[in-house]
């Protein structure tokens, strides 16, 4: 009888013990795993903003390239859309557009908030340009 209880204890002992063990090993591995999320949402938030502002570029540069567009439509147009992606965000982007004789360029740059506080830089710079060949009659070849 008494080998019967003394075996019951040490189970008890040892099933208690591996459940200690393994919370001690989650909380070793929750803040790599945490850091590991927060980054994987981090680069996903900054990849969308590149990708609004080069959007924001090609869709500027293409109405200012338009028939009787000119740089300062391409410009409003690109913060427009800038605005639309990004929020209050695209307010803080610079927006610049220039044209040639059968070109129209847009650039935009600004920086985008990052959600890592203890990083040194608070922001990540976004540039993106474009440029699109003005539509419209040439004569000749």
């Amino acid at each position: 009888m008494k080998s019967a209880v003394s075996k019951r204890l040490r189970r008890g002992r040892l099933a208690g013990g591996e459940a200690g063990e393994s919370m001690v090993e989650f909380a070793l591995v929750l803040p790599l795993l945490l850091m590991v999320l927060i980054g994987v949402v981090q680069f996903g938030l900054v990849y969308h903003a590149q990708n609004v502002a080069t959007t924001a570029a090609q869709e500027g540069a293409r109405l200012g390239a338009a028939e009787d567009g000119d740089p300062t439509i391409a410009e409003g147009r690109t913060l427009d859309v800038l605005r639309s992606g990004l929020g209050s965000v695209g307010d803080g982007f610079d927006v610049s557009a220039s044209e040639s004789e059968e070109w129209v360029t847009v650039n935009a740059s600004g920086g985008y908030p990052l959600i890592i506080p203890w990083l040194g830089s608070q922001t990540i710079s976004i540039d993106a340009a474009a440029e699109m060949r003005k539509e419209g009659f040439r004569s000749g070849p």
